[in-house]
């Protein structure tokens, strides 16, 4: 269920609409605003628009890297799910073999 909350990031408040609890919006304004203060302090010269353009950025940055990281993820499972399917295909032909090999005893 949407909320509305008033959240405050480096100074600037500002009303935002959120399907989030309060906890988890409170947690990631946070983390904006512990980013922004960081950026501002690090340069002096550096207005909270172009701090906040520079939080979007590394966030973006840090999301695709995280998708590249999913997707090479993806990838390994799908091959060690192929290897399980085959391991156990020839664990199942051996199994019959045995069963052969067995009965004619």
């Amino acid at each position: 269920m949407k909320q509305k909350y008033t959240i405050t990031i480096a100074d600037m408040e500002m009303n935002v609409i959120s399907d989030e609890s309060a906890e988890a919006v409170e947690a990631l304004v946070g983390i904006v605003d512990r980013k922004m203060r960081e950026i501002t302090l690090m340069s002096k010269r550096c207005s909270k628009t172009e701090a906040a353009l520079l939080c979007a950025l590394d966030y973006c940055s840090d999301k695709i890297k995280a998708q590249r990281k999913v997707k090479a993820l993806e990838a390994k499972l799908a091959l060690t799910e192929a290897a399980v399917e085959e391991l156990e295909l020839e664990n199942e032909k051996l199994r019959q073999e045995l069963t052969l090999i067995r009965g004619t005893d």
